[in-house]
């Protein structure tokens, strides 16, 4: 039997104390990682920094693969986490380093992270560099690099990385198809086919997001009906946001907000539109609020601590980042960012796949109105089409770095090709259970 849900003063009341408990425990576990030697980071650093820089000079295919990963995967903000694992100022103590994120670099104006790593590594002097502060983010992925780096070196850790993806990939892959919710499976497959995996997989920053996006589908998929039950989603996915800002370097979030959003839909296939629309937007509305609160707390807690002016840099990055793009309209801005983020696509295999995905909505949407109604059919349709938005939303609100940092925001659209793809596949599975449906029951009838 299905609990009552619970009013909105509890649910306010529990991400609330969800949020300050989040809060606490990211600066505690930043200072205690904080609290660590780097000398042993240091050395697996810089033992495997080279590989950072050098082109490959083999022609074979191993060399190949090794040149298209380094000419392509994402080394600028690689580096800047490898450099802040590193980096122990000497007299700030472990709670001024969470708080500011210090790194030394060659230049005074512009950060040159690999070029500092190369420099470090080959036994420059620090005498000569630059103190910069990094305080607008969180930088919770040292909770985990730091440690790994005492152990291991970089490239040792990328594996570590690589590995757990595609662990958690095929976790969910299995779980969805065991569960017989194949329409998961096969939709998530194609969606990360458009987010380039094996970039992916060869980079440390663009692993955060999508660890913390596979982790939230296996709960939604083990722990649906609980979740539904006891009425959790609202807490679950301002969770998310939360994870999200605090591991995250502002590379592609708004996966872990429509990955999650597709599999719900899937899971409670609500029969009226107006209802899924809600819940959409309601969700949609956790996530932000635990991706914003958390971020602006981070600003709020350095300024009031140490006086950082953490708020004021922040205010000031979060209108660069959301200005209209060379001047444009903001409307005329984003449809411009849209069709940069869109060059990533410009092989003739994506545009055959996503022309199969169309037509396969196509084709379901068509059999739902033959067999359902076209009312239904489009109230199955509606959660997933306004989860397929979100992509652009963020394109056009965020247009200013989605458009200077296009190698790596373009897997947003993973998004939008995962919620038409589950749009045709949940059609097509939902029209026939409801066929067979109503042969059975003519049978008994007969």
């Amino acid at each position: 039997m299905q609990k009552r849900k619970n009013p909105w003063f509890i649910h306010i009341r529990q991400m609330l104390c969800l949020g300050i408990v989040s809060v606490a425990l990211g600066v505690l576990l930043l200072t205690v990682v904080y609290c660590m030697p780097v000398n042993s980071v240091r050395r697996n650093v810089f033992a495997s920094a080279e590989k950072f820089f050098v082109q490959p000079d083999r022609e074979d295919a191993r060399g190949r693969l090794q040149k298209y990963l380094s000419q392509n995967r994402e080394l600028y903000t690689d580096a800047i986490m490898v450099q802040n694992a590193c980096e122990k100022i000497p007299g700030k103590n472990p709670f001024e380093h969470a708080m500011w994120v210090y790194h030394l670099d060659l230049d005074e104006n512009v950060w040159t992270p690999e070029a500092t790593l190369e420099y470090l590594s080959g036994g420059g002097d620090t005498a000569g560099m630059f103190l910069h502060q990094y305080s607008r983010y969180w930088h919770g992925y040292l909770v985990f690099l730091k440690p790994l780096l005492q152990f291991f070196k970089w490239e040792q850790v990328l594996w570590l990385s690589a590995g757990l993806e595609i662990l958690l990939t095929f976790l969910v892959l299995a779980v969805s198809y065991r569960a017989k919710r194949w329409e998961a499976g096969t939709a998530i497959v194609i969606a990360l086919l458009f987010m380039k995996p094996i970039l992916m997989l060869a980079s440390f920053s663009m692993a955060v997001c999508w660890v913390i996006t596979t982790l939230a589908l296996l709960v939604i998929l083990l722990r649906h009906e609980r979740l539904e039950q006891e009425d959790k989603y609202p807490e679950l996915f301002l969770l998310v946001g939360i994870l999200t800002a605090y591991f995250d370097f502002l590379t592609y979030p708004v996966v872990t907000l429509g990955f999650p959003l597709c599999i719900y839909h899937l899971m409670k296939r609500e029969e009226k539109a107006k209802k899924s629309i809600f819940s959409t937007i309601l969700y949609s509305g956790c996530w932000a609020l635990g991706y914003v609160a958390m971020w602006a707390s981070k600003w709020v807690l350095a300024d009031l601590t140490l006086h950082t002016g953490t708020i004021k840099s922040a205010v000031g990055s979060i209108l660069g980042w959301t200005e209209a793009v060379g001047g444009r309209h903001r409307f005329a801005g984003g449809f411009y960012v849209i069709g940069l983020n869109l060059q990533e696509y410009d092989s003739l295999f994506y545009s055959v796949l996503f022309g199969c995905v169309i037509a396969i909505d196509a084709a379901a949407f068509v059999t739902a109105c033959c067999r359902w109604s076209v009312r239904k059919a489009a109230a199955c349709a509606v959660p997933y089409l306004l989860t397929a938005c979100i992509p652009f939303v963020w394109f056009i609100v965020v247009q200013h770095h989605s458009g200077l940092h296009v190698v790596f925001t373009f897997r947003i659209m993973g998004v939008a090709v995962l919620a038409l793809g589950m749009a045709g596949f949940d059609l097509f599975r939902r029209a026939g259970t409801g066929r067979r449906s109503e042969v059975a029951k003519a049978e008994r009838a007969a």
